[in-house]
This record gives C-alpha cells, structure tokens and sequence, in this order.
C-alpha cells in the first residue's frame, strides 16, 4: 500500500513536470555534473556500491528526474550517477 501510493506520488510529480515543460538539466560527462552537483545525482533510497567497500567523500543531490536524464553516467548501475 504504501510504496504503491509514493508509486502515485511519483507519476504525479513528473506529469507536472511535463506538463509545465521542465527540462532536466543533461550533463555532458561527470566532470560537468560534479562542477554542479559535487556528490552526483541520485534516485532517492539508492545506495552507493563500489567495489572494495569506502563511501563517497560527498552527499549527492537526491533526485530522480535529474538523475534521469544523465543515467548514462551511472557506470556502477547503483543508482547515483558521477557519485565520488
């Protein structure tokens, strides 16, 4: 019940977005992302994975429409992109 109505919530939220014609902002690499956003972008509950265990130095912005449109510069696949 619960995630279907954050599920609800969600479709909501981007058919705003779309509505209103928001364009998310698309990086060119993870150099331009982090000049921005130091952590990387994520989806929100994503957990960063990385390979021999550590934690990234920096909190990235939780957000699934930005995170969207730059999922090409999720090389891991966790979740969060350019994360460091």
């Amino acid at each position: 019940m619960k995630r279907s109505v954050v599920s609800a919530a969600v479709a909501v939220a981007v058919s705003v977005l779309v509505l209103t014609g928001y364009k998310p902002e698309v990086f060119e690499n993870c150099t331009a992302m982090n000049a921005k956003y130091r952590g990387g972008v994520g989806v929100p509950g994503a957990v960063d994975v990385r390979p021999g265990g550590g934690t990234a130095q920096y909190q990235p912005l939780w957000d699934r429409v930005i995170y969207e449109a730059n999922t090409k510069s999720d090389r891991d696949k966790d979740g969060i992109a350019c994360e460091q």
